[in-house]
């Protein structure tokens, strides 16, 4: 079991680095509603937890806070369903120079799940923030038309918005941001590929189009949670993130905006500013600072290409860090206690966005204040022991950001 250690602002540097095309971002796309009924290939924040097998659950342990040694308070912020390609692990490990032990746990007909929480009555405490990660062996779908029935049943490409199977590098699902079983538009025949010709044109004429059966989801009453318990939950749709024909909202003026010239003249008074130098409240003086952290202007010029997203997946990549902080954050993870021989990577992060999709009131002073939070996984995905439904449960490493230290 991995020490999550807490990173607050300081003052070294820390530079983004990732790829273009390798990050996919998470956007909150609809509330789980009444008649949904959330998948393990389902991405979504918020909820509750949707386990490999309802008989097959983590350790009890795993999901206390590690502060308070408590579960009461511990609420789920993301299930993210994120299989691995061996290929696509090797290649990373190359990159990485990351010499690998086994590659055996990495397939990608397994489902594999990561479950974030966190304890909502011990905020900015190390432990508090928690990662599970899942792994339900699969060893039965190994031929090419099992794995294609597998993806295709019940789905129709031409009318589920949700569909992002045409991408095929999407990492949080093997077939749709919904799954068939939540797929509220799910009008298809079992094989969409199979539809006689004769009848084709007659099905699509008579399904509803995509706007209307989104509209008509929508409508529908929203899933209630035990707030005591549970956030609201949303579903999460994946995009490959872009910069092209953006312009990053820090840098839109309002089309309205007129600025008057006579407020930028300041001369005659700068005499009077140096006699009765204004005094900044110290936690304002503290925002400044932390204003003028260059780590944290990068964070916001690049999230503001993209300004709701609340999930970024970049496996082996480099985390976009919130601040500067006191040290390398990435040599602070450990190599996993249930493999030591192996190690680490980064995997994803969550955004601060996501704060205001969960929380239905923001308060300064009470509820969750975290800039990012960052997740490590085991790069072998090692998992010690499987049950006899073929499932496992591990910890990975978590590192938490805070919106600012007080």
């Amino acid at each position: 079991m991995s020490k999550i250690e807490e990173v607050y602002p300081s003052d070294n540097d820390e530079s983004y680095t990732s790829k273009p095309g390798h990050v996919f971002l998470g956007f909150v796309d609809t509330a789980i509603k009444e008649a949904d009924e959330a998948s393990i290939e389902d991405t979504f924040v918020g909820g509750e937890p949707v386990w490999l097998h309802p008989e097959s659950q983590p350790d009890p342990k795993l999901l206390e806070c590690g502060a308070c040694k408590s579960a009461v308070h511990m609420k789920l912020l993301l299930q993210a369903f994120a299989p691995l390609d061996s290929e696509q692990v090797e290649t990373v490990a190359e990159e990485l120079k990351i010499p690998m032990t086994t590659t055996k746990y990495i397939n990608s007909d397994d489902e594999r799940v990561l479950y974030v929480f966190v304890c909502t009555k011990c905020p900015r405490k190390g432990n508090s923030v928690r990662c599970i990660r899942g792994v339900k062996r699969n060893e039965a779908m190994t031929s090419l038309a099992s794995k294609m029935e597998g993806l295709t049943a019940g789905k129709d490409f031409q009318i589920n918005p949700f569909d992002l199977s045409k991408n095929t590098q999407n990492p949080f699902t093997a077939g749709s941001a919904l799954s068939s079983n939540a797929n509220p538009f799910d009008l298809a025949d079992k094989d969409p590929f199979k539809i006689e010709k004769s009848t084709a044109n007659q099905q699509v004429k008579d399904a509803p189009s995509a706007k209307l059966a989104r509209k008509e989801h929508d409508a529908m009453p929203d899933k209630q949670f035990d707030r005591n318990k549970a956030f609201p939950g949303f579903f999460l749709y994946v995009e490959e993130e872009s910069f092209k024909n953006k312009t990053p909202d820090h840098l839109k003026l309002p089309d309205n905006l007129k600025i008057d010239k006579t407020v930028l003249d300041l001369s005659g008074e700068e005499e009077q500013f140096s006699k009765s130098p204004i005094k900044l409240d110290p936690r304002t003086e503290k925002l400044s600072k932390f204003l003028d952290d260059d780590v944290f202007q990068k964070f916001q010029e690049i999230v503001g290409y993209n300004p709701y997203q609340v999930l970024r997946y970049d496996f082996g990549g480099k985390p976009l860090y919130y601040a500067q902080a006191k040290a390398d954050v990435e040599k602070t993870v450990p190599a996993p206690a249930y493999n030591p021989s192996s190690r680490r990577i980064f995997e994803m992060q969550l955004m601060p966005k996501l704060i205001l999709d969960l929380e239905e009131t923001v308060s300064l002073n009470e509820g969750m204040e975290w800039g990012t939070i960052l997740i490590f996984t085991d790069i072998e995905n090692y998992v010690p022991k499987f049950d006899n439904h073929g499932i496992g449960y591990v910890e990975e490493c978590v590192r938490v950001q805070w919106e600012s230290s007080k």
